[in-house]
């Protein structure tokens, strides 16, 4: 067995992941960062997304200044150099930018690439963690058939599920499978015939129509629709079950296939078209929520409530999708955002693991918001920056700046 180490571990890398890797490697710090697929920025790149959400105030006026700075203010900077006709869009009661998957694996394959301290491990699953000599961590990898042992003094879980922590044995909660948040799968259609703008109505209407007649299954009647760039290209995004199984991604994939069939029967602007591109797997919105020193809720967000260890800042919504009912709105108040505290990155009993991005303590409604890219760019941010603090100086500290980096940690 091959063995490795380093100061500070991040696993897992989607948008939260390659932010705290970064910043942990700009404070000085040897970090690996371990990624299961061979691409980086997780949903951000592999959900077919096509804007980043959770980075702006939603207040009266376009916002100029994304609400988090440091690294996701750079981020959002370079993809603008990348695209200058993408411009921050209001959608609703929300701001959001637009941007393309490939640009934004380019940016973060630059700002990686410019860090000499940084090693990254794609294809590569942590499979095992156990607590070793003195405050450090032993975590199994396993690549290709390969397995290799990493020493890692800290260590950041950005899987999204929480599996890192989970294996370590961090308390967590986890909602029914038939309570918990329905999962998405996108296409991309070129070739419309017409730019038709009722299209938005008209293709959930038919997809509703087709659940009733059995013709699709019961969760894509949330099916929604929208315009890409082009005139003749679009977007459909279906609904999925919200549980893991050994072939949901063949069956999202052959449900796309006949959704796709049937739109074309039924509305002429797609009998012409053709699917470009699909959702490399299915994308989760909701796993498990790692147990930290403070779970936040609902209430919390609706209120803005502010915190004095407040790591990050957000404005998004609670966006809950609903298997019954669809998706649910719930506002954080007009002009105002709640904050994030540090001890909702914590591990409840564990000094040297630190989560980011969905998987942090949070309650089930609050995650509707917490989980967006925009949020978890900041928090990947601010545990990586943390993690560092703890491996130079043995604790958390707290620093006033832009956005709040530490909290002292006792």
């Amino acid at each position: 067995m091959k063995q490795l180490s380093c100061d500070l571990l991040v696993v897992g890398g989607g948008v939260a992941g390659v932010c705290a890797a970064i910043a942990a490697s700009r404070s000085g710090v040897r970090t690996i960062l371990v990624e299961r697929y061979g691409y980086l920025a997780g949903t951000g790149y592999a959900g077919m997304l096509q804007h980043i959400c959770g980075l702006y105030l939603n207040g009266e006026s376009f916002p100029v200044e994304t609400l988090n700075g440091g690294l996701t203010q750079e981020i959002v900077g370079l993809l603008k150099n990348k695209a200058p006709k993408k411009s921050v869009q209001q959608i609703g009661q929300v701001y959001v930018l637009p941007y393309c998957a490939g640009d934004l694996q380019n940016v973060f394959k630059d700002l990686l690439d410019a860090e000499n301290s940084l090693t990254i491990l794609r294809n590569t699953a942590a499979t095992a963690i156990v607590a070793g000599y003195g405050n450090t961590w032993n975590v199994t990898l396993e690549a290709s058939g390969e397995t290799r042992n990493i020493a890692a003094t800290m260590v950041v879980d950005c899987t999204g599920d929480g599996d890192v922590a989970a294996m370590a044995g961090a308390a967590f909660e986890l909602s029914p499978v038939d309570e918990r948040q329905l999962a998405g799968f996108s296409i991309r259609v070129s070739g419309l015939e017409s730019r038709d703008d009722s299209l938005a109505i008209k293709v959930p209407y038919y997809c509703t129509q087709a659940v009733e007649r059995n013709i699709l299954p019961a969760f894509m009647k949330f099916t929604t629709f929208s315009f890409g760039e082009s005139p003749d290209e679009c977007f459909i995004k279906m609904s999925r079950e919200g549980k893991n199984a050994p072939d949901r991604d063949e069956r999202a994939l052959a449900d796309a296939q006949a959704l796709f069939a049937y739109l074309g029967q039924v509305l002429p602007s797609f009998r012409q078209a053709v699917i470009t591109g699909t959702s490399q797997k299915v994308m989760d919105r909701e796993g498990r929520r790692i147990g930290g020193d403070y779970l936040l809720t609902e209430d919390d967000i609706l209120a803005a409530r502010k915190f004095p260890d407040a790591i990050a800042r957000n404005a998004w919504p609670i966006e809950l999708w609903d298997r019954a009912r669809g998706t649910l709105y719930k506002y954080v108040p007009r002009g105002e955002y709640y904050e994030i505290p540090f001890r909702c990155i914590t591990v409840k009993g564990m000094t040297n693991l630190l989560t980011a991005g969905r998987c942090i303590s949070v309650s089930h409604a609050a995650l509707g918001s917490t989980r967006v890219m925009g949020t978890c760019m900041a928090l990947g941010e601010q545990a990586g920056r943390a993690g560092a603090c703890f491996i130079r100086t043995g604790n958390f500290q707290f620093a006033a700046g832009d956005n709040h980096e530490y909290f002292r940690h006792n």
